[in-house]
């Protein structure tokens, strides 16, 4: 028999991982708030991408003795038994609508784009140039549909779809209106307004974006052609 006292671990410190601000939240900051919810966990949990634990999350937790940390690795319905913690916040939206999100907190894990992920095999090279309206659409496809300002399927305020690319940006000051629109266009034809039209709803502009599955569908295809990956499932 093994050691009983080295597998004794501290648990996992969910009061400070889903610890709010003391501010109220607004649209920015509980999207702020979820992406800080998944770095902490980040250092107890990790999908496995490929191989024969693929859809397992390894946790690793440290040993009360002082010893090497303990890993283990879980189904993804072990891990909802286990951590039933529920992250919930409330806010209300620029229209004044208030939303609630109220969602597992293993099942948001899954769903981030800055979850940690693990490969059984060699990590595949990243393509050397990675559109930023790629990281953009991750970013706004990963988020709960309560916590998502854009409009799929309609028109958006032009000045809001600027806000949220330039939030994904490592260098904002690069970017103007026109150059991300013209990103937009390219990656999402239908975006593009016919030629000397611009939409405006009570004298804002306004700009289409398509429905979400296509969006989705758009996106796969983009990391299937060039990161080789398996398809994400949002």
């Amino acid at each position: 028999m093994g050691n009983a006292s080295q597998t004794v671990c501290h648990p996992i410190n969910w009061q400070d991982i889903l610890k709010q601000p003391e501010a109220s939240f607004t649209p920015q900051t509980v999207r702020k708030y979820l992406v800080d919810v998944i770095e902490r966990p980040n250092q107890h949990w990790g999908v496995w991408m490929d191989g024969g634990l693929m859809g397992k999350i390894r946790v690793t937790r440290n040993a009360t003795t002082g010893v090497a940390p303990a890993e283990v690795n879980i189904s993804t319905w072990r891990a909802r038994q286990l951590w039933p913690q529920m992250i919930q916040c409330t806010w209300t939206s620029q229209t004044g609508e208030k939303k609630t999100l109220f969602r597992n907190v293993v099942d948001m894990f899954l769903k981030s784009r800055n979850r940690k992920e693990l490969y059984q095999s060699q990590t595949q090279i990243q393509p050397l140039c990675t559109s930023p309206v790629i990281q953009w659409l991750r970013t706004q496809l990963s988020l709960p549909i309560e916590c998502c300002a854009i409009k799929w399927g309609g028109l958006n305020a032009r000045s809001l779809l600027y806000d949220s690319f330039l939030e994904t940006c490592a260098h904002p000051e690069d970017w103007t209106p026109k150059s991300i629109s013209q990103l937009l266009y390219r990656a999402l034809p239908s975006c593009r307004p016919v030629t000397g039209v611009r939409v405006r709803r009570k004298g804002i502009a306004m700009m289409y974006m398509p429905g979400r599955t296509l969006c989705c569908d758009i996106l796969n295809h983009w990391i299937q052609t060039n990161e080789r990956q398996n398809t994400l499932r949002f």
